[in-house]
C-alpha cells in the first residue's frame, strides 16, 4: 500500500468525518467479530447494533434539505442527539440483569429515568426515519404510535382496549418486543453480515467479472446491450440484494451503453430499474427481506432460497424478451464484447471461490450469520490472488466503512417496524385486520389475494422493502393463512409484492434512480418499468395456485408446472411488447394474452387451450405480411 494513499485516507476522514469514519468501523467490526464468535444475548446484540446505526445515521444524514451536518447549530443539536441514544441505551446495559431477569413486563412499574429514556428513544427514532427514509414511513409509524390512545373510540374491527401511556414505552424500550424485536434482531444478525460481504465483493470489482460475462452471454444478439443489463444485474443482484445499490452499481455503466446502442433513456433506465430490482428474489443472498422471512416462519434459509430459485428465473426470462422484441421493432445491433471470456476468468474468476463457498455452507447447514462472516473472510483472501482484485488496507476500511452506511437505511427501517408490530402485538389489532380483510373478501380467496397486493404496493410506496413486508407480515399474511394458503406461500406472495413497489408508480423508488442516471423523465421510466415487469405482479399468483412453481410437491407436477409457466411467460412478453415475428396487432396481443394466463395459472384443462391459442398467433404472425418493422416510436 502507498504510503500517500493511506495519508490521503486519514486526511479525508478529520473532525465529524473522522468520528463518522469511527463510528461505521465500530460497526462493521462489531458485527464481524459477533459473526465469528456468536452473537451477544438478542436484546443485547440489537441494542449495540441500533446503537451505532442510530449515530450513522444522525452524522450523515442532515436534519434539512440543504443544510449541512458541519454548520454549528446543528452540529451541537446533533452531538446532543447522541448522547440522548448512548445514555438510553447504556442505561439497558448497565441495567441489563434488572430488565431481563428481575422486572415483569408491563407490570413492574417504570421509575421517571425509564420513562424520559423510553421517550427519548422513540423520539430519536422517528427523527431517525424521517431523515433516512422520510416522510411516508414517519407517517406511518405515527399512526401506530398514537393508534393504542385512539382506539378505544374507534368503530368495529379498528376497535382497541385502553392502553395506559406507561405500557407502551415499556414493551417499546424495555423488552425485545418493540424496538428491539424480531426485525431489528434479523437487521443485527443476518442482514448485517451480508451487507458487508456485497461491500467486499464491489471493492474488488467483481461487478466488472459481471458484466463481461454478460456481454458474452448475451452482447451480439439484437439490442444486447440491454441484454449485458439485465444479465448483469441478475448477477449482481444474486450478491448484493439491494435494488437501488444494484441500479448505482451495474446502471451507472449499462445504462449509456444502452442509450448508445438506440435504446431511449427512459426505456434504458427503466430496464435496469426492473432488473435490479429483481436482485432482491435472486438467490443465493437475495434482499434483505428473506432474512426476515426466515425469522417469521422458522423455514430454513435455504429452503426459502429454493422456493425462490425458479420464480426468479421467470422474473428475469420475462425482462429478457421484453426486451429482445423491444430491439426487434427498433432493429437494433448487438455489440461485440471488449473482453473475452477467458481473460475475465483469468483476471477475475477466482473471485466466484467466496460464492461457491457460501452457497457449500448454507446447503450443508451452518447459520447465515457465520456463513456471511466466513464469506467475507473469503472474499479477502481471494482478493490477493489477481493484481485486479487485491485488497490493500485502505480497501479494506473503506469497504467497511461503506458498509456500515449501508446498514443504516436497513438499521431505522426495521427499528421503525418494531415500533409498527409492538403496537399490533399489544393492541391486537393485526388478528382484526387480518379476520376484517377475510370479511371484506367474502371468503373468496381470489379477492383476498387481491386486495392483499394492493396493500403491500401502497404501504411499500416510498418505503425499504422490509418495512413494507413486515406490515404485511403483521397484518395482511394471517388472513391470507386463514383462508388455507400454506404459511411458506402467504409469506412469498407478501415478499414478491413488497419487492415490486421499487417499480410500481407513482412512488417507485429503483425507477426513479435509474431515471436519474439515464437523463430520463421519472414518470415515463417508472412505467415503462411497470409494464416490463408485469410478469412479477403475475408470478406470486401463480404460485399460490401451483406450490409447484416454488418446486414444492411431486416432481411430475413440478416439471409440467414449470413447462407450462415458462411458455406462459413467453406468451406474456409477446402481448405486452406488441412483437413476435413482426408487430403483432390488437387481435394476436389479445390471444397471447389469454394464452398466457392459460399457461401461466397451472391446472391441465387449461394447458390445451393456451398451447392452441399461441399456435394461433404464431400462424396469424406468419401470414401476415411484414409491414412496419422498423417504425421507430
Amino acid at each position: 500500500m502507498q504510503t500517500s494513499k493511506w495519508a490521503e485516507y486519514v486526511k479525508k476522514r478529520k473532525g465529524t468525518k473522522g468520528l463518522l469514519t469511527i463510528t461505521a468501523l465500530s460497526l462493521s467490526l462489531f458485527q464481524l467479530y459477533t459473526g465469528f464468535f456468536g452473537a451477544f444475548d438478542g436484546y443485547l446484540q440489537r441494542n449495540i447494533h441500533l446503537t451505532f446505526g442510530l449515530i450513522l445515521a444522525l452524522l450523515l444524514y442532515p436534519a434539512f434539505k440543504g443544510s449541512d451536518n458541519k454548520e454549528k447549530s446543528e452540529f451541537v443539536v446533533n452531538l446532543l442527539l447522541i448522547a440522548a441514544v448512548i445514555i438510553s441505551m447504556a442505561y439497558i446495559v448497565v441495567n441489563y440483569e434488572w430488565i431481563t431477569a428481575n422486572r415483569f413486563m408491563l407490570i413492574s412499574k417504570l421509575s421517571f429515568s425509564e420513562k424520559l429514556l423510553g421517550i427519548s428513544m422513540i423520539l430519536i427514532i422517528l427523527e431517525a426515519v424521517r431523515r433516512v427514509i422520510g416522510n411516508v414511513l414517519l407517517g406511518v409509524v405515527l399512526g401506530f404510535l398514537v393508534y393504542p390512545f385512539i382506539g378505544p373510540y374507534l368503530p368495529g374491527r379498528l376497535f382497541s382496549s385502553p392502553i395506559r401511556w406507561t405500557e407502551l414505552i415499556d414493551l417499546q424500550y424495555l423488552t425485545p418486543g418493540g424496538i428491539f424485536g424480531i426485525p431489528l434482531g434479523v437487521s443485527a444478525r443476518e442482514i448485517a453480515i451480508f451487507i458487508i460481504f456485497a461491500a467486499f465483493i464491489n471493492k474488488t470489482n467483481t461487478s466488472n467479472f459481471m458484466f463481461n460475462i454478460a456481454a458474452a452471454i448475451a452482447g451480439k444478439s439484437k439490442g444486447g446491450t440491454a441484454k449485458i443489463g439485465v444479465i448483469a444485474s441478475a448477477f449482481m443482484g444474486m450478491l448484493s440484494g439491494s435494488g437501488t445499490a444494484n441500479v448505482i452499481t451495474t446502471g451507472s455503466i449499462t445504462i449509456p451503453m444502452m442509450k448508445r446502442n438506440g435504446f431511449s433513456s427512459n426505456f434504458a433506465g427503466a430496464v435496469e430499474a426492473v432488473a435490479s430490482t429483481g436482485g432482491q428474489i435472486m438467490p443465493p443472498i437475495m434482499g434483505a427481506t428473506a432474512f426476515v422471512i426466515v425469522a417469521f416462519t422458522g423455514i430454513p434459509y435455504i429452503t426459502i432460497m429454493k422456493y425462490a430459485v425458479f420464480p426468479a428465473i421467470l422474473y428475469f426470462l420475462a425482462i429478457l424478451l421484453m426486451v429482445h422484441w423491444e430491439a426487434c421493432k427498433l432493429n437494433l445491433p448487438g455489440v461485440e464484447p471488449e473482453v473475452s471470456v477467458k481473460d475475465s476468468f483469468i483476471q477475475y474468476g477466482h473471485m466466484l471461490l467466496p460464492v461457491f463457498l457460501m452457497v457449500y455452507l448454507l446447503l450443508v447447514g451452518y447459520s447465515p450469520m457465520y456463513v456471511g462472516t466466513i464469506s467475507v473472510f473469503a472474499v479477502i483472501l481471494a482478493s490477493f490472488l489477481r493484481p485486479a482484485t487485491r485488497l490493500d488496507l485502505v480497501d479494506i476500511l473503506e469497504a467497511l466503512e461503506s458498509a456500515a452506511k449501508g446498514m443504516v437505511i436497513v438499521i431505522v427501517a426495521t427499528a421503525a417496524a418494531g415500533i409498527i408490530v409492538g403496537v399490533v402485538d399489544l393492541t391486537g389489532l393485526g388478528h382484526r385486520i387480518g379476520s376484517g380483510v377475510v370479511a371484506l373478501s367474502g371468503g373468496n380467496i381470489y379477492l383476498a389475494l387481491i386486495f392483499s397486493a394492493i396493500v403491500a404496493i401502497i404501504l411499500g410506496m416510498g418505503m425499504p422493502t422490509t418495512a413494507a413486508y413486515i406490515l404485511q407480515a403483521a397484518l395482511v399474511i394471517p388472513a391470507l393463512v386463514t383462508l388455507g394458503i400454506p404459511i411458506f406461500v402467504a409469506h412469498m406472495f407478501a415478499f414478491y409484492f413488497a419487492c415490486l413497489s421499487l417499480i410500481t408508480p407513482p412512488v417507485a423508488i429503483t425507477s426513479y434512480t435509474a431515471a436519474a442516471i439515464a437523463g430520463g423523465d421519472v414518470m415515463k421510466t417508472g412505467w415503462i418499468a411497470f409494464r416490463l415487469g408485469i410478469a412479477a405482479y403475475i408470478i406470486p399468483f401463480m404460485f399460490v395456485f401451483g406450490p409447484a412453481l416454488l418446486l414444492e410437491g411431486a416432481i411430475s407436477n413440478i416439471v409440467i408446472t414449470v413447462i407450462t409457466a415458462l411458455i406462459g411467460i413467453f406468451a406474456l412478453s409477446v402481448s405486452v411488447q406488441g412483437y413476435l415475428f413482426r408487430r403483432a396487432d390488437i387481435m394476436e396481443r389479445f390471444l397471447a394474452f389469454a394464452a398466457a394466463i392459460l399457461l401461466i395459472f397451472p391446472g391441465y384443462v387449461t394447458v390445451v387451450p393456451g398451447i392452441m391459442l399461441l399456435a394461433i398467433v404464431v400462424l396469424l404472425q406468419k401470414l401476415r405480411p411484414n409491414i412496419g418493422i422498423n417504425i421507430a416510436k
